[in-house]
């Protein structure tokens, strides 16, 4: 498997006295302290202790063969950026450490790449040094996070990434002149607290800005550091976006839709941090970064990918699948593939760097980690079990999603009962709810291929887990009207799911919703004070018998009441196939979450949504 680490760093063997060069203080210098050692200083200020894997390509290859790194893309270090200098001097400087970049480079036995630097604080200077650079063999630029006062989203710097695009120039942000340095003077705190947060700054900057929206979808950016905290912190985000309008800024979409907009490194130095990036980013969006050779960069390169319990085909991809792309390093190898298949004609197109793919979109390499059998070893059927519930679960999510429609359309018509299109859009949404329930009723056939034994093999490991705790199922029965106050204690364990059927609760259900709406259109009269239940019940059949028997003039609701009746009835169905399916694979066995199994189950049968649609039936015979 190939390894790149796109984020390291260099210092030359020696440069320049730049303070003396431009007769300016202050300034970046080595001082050698003994053999392969050094320490770098600004003016008089100690910056940092280095070794010689900073300067001696030999070194360098020598760890890289030990840690088995195929490829670097070397950077120089953002204490040379010098964005607060005058631009001649900052050009200068970059031009002095981006030739030395490429010096180093050549003894790498083709080993070493390299990012430039640019004096980023003038549009037109930090262009043309791109330019000259990248013709000069550099793969990209490395630049700040922000200039001065300037974050990523100021027009001059937004203009240099478009340049960027043009001239197809990978770029890697590194956080640096962290905010905040008067409130954090120790513990090396501005390194472990401000570069994260000066990090995220870059990012939503990008995105609130709009800037993601201007820019091309060529541009190829990656952000330092796992991408500070904003991975993190993007629930925050997506949640003030939702939430309070000042928070959206000028982008067109959530802050979650530009999450293929951009790259990060993998360098969080903990493989539940690790695990968290890739889940939140996409396995094709995060890449080896490893901030050699300094102390807080990872001591052995590509170990935490390595390491971790990511897929092979997700570590593949984070070692230097993603980094190929990022640094458009196929298509020089594939151009002789591009031009057979051109002829051929026969292959679809390679989508760009930044478009959107069907992996990312679909979140499939997640997706396909989600199984994750009890048994040890995995038995064969286990796999089969999981997903077919995992399906229903996502089901069950779309009938939430659709039957919430239908409530605020019935809601929307019986505010409006001369209106039709809500009834229309009500019956169309009913209509999918029937397929999606016919699907599900449909799916116990799959898991009837398993031998009773088979099952047994592994359910004494699922205790006590139960298709009686499913929160999204107990859920729809409260949205259609079937609620039952008792079974909220099932479901105290989780807060979340809790809290959601709470709600649902005391929300007005599928089934109030529809008879307000025909009692606004003047069929279902207001029942009178002390009307017993079954009066109750009894007049809002009638309600359904009299929109049967005016046909010519209530077809629409009448589609509607056949909708609610279907899927009524196809609920009804997958109930019994659940009984069915206990019943033949393990008989009358206690079902595993403690419930009595088929025994229970049928006493769901007669459980009803809408019953009056039924009752209706028997008047109409009458």
């Amino acid at each position: 498997m190939q390894v790149i680490d796109i984020h390291n760093h260099f210092f030359p063997n020696s440069w320049p006295d730049l303070a003396a060069r431009y007769g300016t203080p202050d300034w970046p210098w080595i001082k050698h302290t003994e053999p392969g050692k050094a320490d770098i200083m600004v003016g008089n200020r100690f910056f940092r202790h280095i070794y010689s894997a900073c300067w001696d390509a030999e070194v360098r290859l020598q760890e890289m063969d030990r840690d088995g790194v195929d490829q670097q893309v070397i950077s120089a270090t953002p204490v040379l950026f010098a964005y607060e200098r005058p631009v001649e001097h900052a050009l200068d400087c970059a031009q002095l450490f981006n030739d030395a970049a490429l010096e180093l480079c050549s003894r790498g036995k083709g080993r070493l790449k390299s990012f430039c630097q640019v004096p980023l604080q003038d549009t037109d200077a930090a262009c043309k040094e791109l330019s000259r650079c990248m013709q000069s063999g550099h793969l990209g630029v490395q630049i700040g996070n922000h200039v001065g006062g300037k974050n990523l989203d100021d027009p001059g710097i937004v203009t240099f990434l478009h340049h960027c695009a043009d001239v197809g120039a990978a770029v890697l942000v590194h956080p640096w002149d962290m905010f905040g340095k008067d409130r954090m003077p120790n513990y090396m705190m501005p390194w472990t607290v401000g570069m994260p947060a000066e990090t995220q700054l870059s990012v939503v900057a990008l995105i609130l800005s709009g800037a993601f929206d201007r820019l091309p979808n060529t541009l190829r950016i990656c952000f330092a550091h796992g991408g500070g905290s904003f991975a993190f912190l993007l629930g925050r985000l997506e949640n003030a976006f939702h939430h309070h309008p000042v928070a959206r800024g000028n982008c067109q979409h959530p802050p979650s839709h530009y999450l293929n907009r951009f790259y990060t490194d993998s360098a969080v130095f903990d493989q539940r941090a690790l695990q968290f990036l890739v889940g939140t980013m996409g396995a094709d969006q995060v890449m080896l970064g490893s901030d050699y050779p300094f102390p807080l960069g990872e001591e052995r390169v590509g170990s935490l990918i390595r390491q971790s319990n990511l897929p092979q085909h997700t570590k593949a991809k984070l070692l230097s699948g993603n980094a190929k792309r990022f640094l458009e390093l196929k298509a020089e190898a594939q151009e002789g593939d591009k031009k057979s298949d051109t002829v051929a004609g026969s292959s679809p197109p390679t989508p760009e760097p930044g478009q959107l793919t069907y992996s990312f979109y679909l979140k499939v390499p997640e997706l396909l980690e989600l199984q994750r059998p009890q048994s040890l070893p995995p038995h064969h059927d286990e796999l089969l079990f999981i997903l077919v519930h995992q399906t229903y679960e996502l089901w069950f999510k779309e009938l939430l999603h659709d039957l919430d429609a239908v409530v605020a359309n019935l809601r929307r018509a019986g505010m409006a009962p001369q209106s039709r299109d809500e009834v229309y859009e009500a019956a169309r949404l009913l209509r999918r709810c029937t397929e999606i329930t016919r699907v599900m009723v449909e799916q116990f056939t799959i898991l009837e291929t398993m031998l009773p034994t088979h099952f047994l093999a592994f359910r004494g490991l699922l205790e006590p887990a139960s298709g009686f705790q499913s929160e999204q199922f107990r859920e729809i029965e409260f949205l259609c009207g079937l609620k039952d106050e008792k079974m909220l204690r099932y479901h105290r364990p989780t807060p979340e799911a809790y809290a959601s059927l709470k709600r649902r609760l005391e929300e007005p259900s599928l089934h109030d919703v529809f008879f307000g709406a025909l009692e606004a259109m003047g069929k279902l009269a207001p029942p009178p004070a002390g009307a017993t239940d079954r009066e109750r019940f009894e007049a809002r059949a009638r309600a359904v018998h009299a929109l049967y028997k005016d046909e010519h003039h209530h077809r629409d609701w009448i589609d509607v009441c056949e909708r609610l009746t279907e899927f009524d009835e196809l609920v009804v169905s997958w109930r019994l196939r659940h009984i069915q399916l206990v019943e033949r694979i393990i008989g009358i066995r206690m079902g595993t979450g403690g419930s009595s199994g088929a025994s229970y189950l049928k006493l769901t049968l007669d459980k009803k949504f809408f019953p009056e649609l039924w009752e209706a039936r028997t008047l109409l015979t009458e």
